[in-house]
């Protein structure tokens, strides 16, 4: 395998109360992103903070969909988001730098990181009865 496609060496876990919670953190994560592969100079957006966007949303998978077959994950959902990020750095300091700077800066590091987003209710269950193992073995089952 090519662990260049590695995408969840940095993952986070945010717990959210309820949907609205997540939409509103989606929100946020879109305001400090571009989306996709397209450069942020074609971007039409019309978000005024343009410029400083330090993030690329690479993917999203979202599992609260009520189009997604949950007895494939063992009953798991959440929202996945892949985000890519760029850094310098400089005199032992990180810094991140605007995705719109990322093809001029020749010493730049780029990582996708996983962002996963669940509701509290199925966060108690994933870390207090064990349905993240259970996740597993079906995911694993089913990719084979």
């Amino acid at each position: 395998r090519d662990v260049a496609m590695l995408t969840d060496l940095v993952r986070c876990t945010v717990v959210a109360e309820d949907l609205k919670q997540v939409g509103v953190l989606v929100a946020a994560l879109d305001a400090r992103s571009v989306v996709g592969l397209a450069s942020p100079t074609d971007d039409p957006s019309d978000k005024p903070e343009e410029d400083e966007r330090t993030l690329r949303i690479t993917s999203i998978s979202n599992r609260f969909d009520e189009s997604y077959d949950d007895g494939k994950s063992g009953g798991y959902r959440d929202l996945s988001l892949s985000v890519e990020v760029g850094w310098v750095m400089n005199e032992g300091l990180v810094s991140f730098a605007r995705v719109r700077d990322w093809e001029g800066l020749e010493t730049l590091q780029r990582h996708i990181c996983e962002i996963q987003v669940r509701l509290r209710s199925q966060h108690h269950q994933i870390v207090n009865e064990g349905l993240h193992t259970r996740y597993v073995e079906l995911r694993n089952q089913y990719n084979g």
